[in-house]
């Protein structure tokens, strides 16, 4: 778990210092997981993650700045659903014109929830189905508008610990 949350961090780090090479736009960007407990007056509390359990969950925020001298078009946001951990169903951020998608395939493609995909079945005719959400391997939001300098983009969705 600590190594799928490591590497999805450094993922993140990569895009935003590729980005960065050059003048213009400079995304740069973060990812946090907090441990979601229930705490006084029975309200959500966010929490380290440091240690989790199964049946733990977690929220993941992904933050984007654009710290560049530039406005930014074509952003894109894609936060892992790392290994021993199941999406929760309509956990994801939805707001303006930015709706989540979701891969099934380990982030070659996306799509609106919900996901189908094509099997065989015992006759050879191809049968779509919907994927459930402990499919899911990714979720990806689009930024609809272009992100100016200095403006910064936030979302999140949860997962629960296997």
């Amino acid at each position: 778990m600590r190594t799928s949350l490591t590497l999805a961090v450094l993922l993140v780090i990569l895009v935003a210092v590729s980005a960065s090479a050059f003048g213009g736009p400079n995304l740069a960007g973060t990812m946090e997981a907090r441990k979601i407990v229930m705490g006084n007056e029975n309200r959500e509390i966010a929490v380290s993650a440091d240690k989790v359990k199964p049946q733990d969950k977690i929220e993941y925020t992904l933050r984007y700045r654009n710290v560049g001298d530039a406005s930014a078009s074509g952003v894109s946001l894609v936060g892992p659903i790392p290994a021993g951990t199941v999406y929760l169903d309509r956990t994801a951020t939805e707001k303006d014109a930015m709706r989540p998608l979701f891969s099934i395939d380990g982030g070659t493609s996306f799509h609106a929830a919900p996901v189908t995909y094509v099997v065989k079945n015992d006759n050879g005719i191809e049968e779509r189905k919907v994927a459930t959400s402990d499919m899911y391997t990714h979720v990806m939001w689009n930024v609809a508008s272009v992100l100016d300098a200095g403006k910064e983009v936030a979302v999140s969705y949860r997962v629960q610990v296997k």
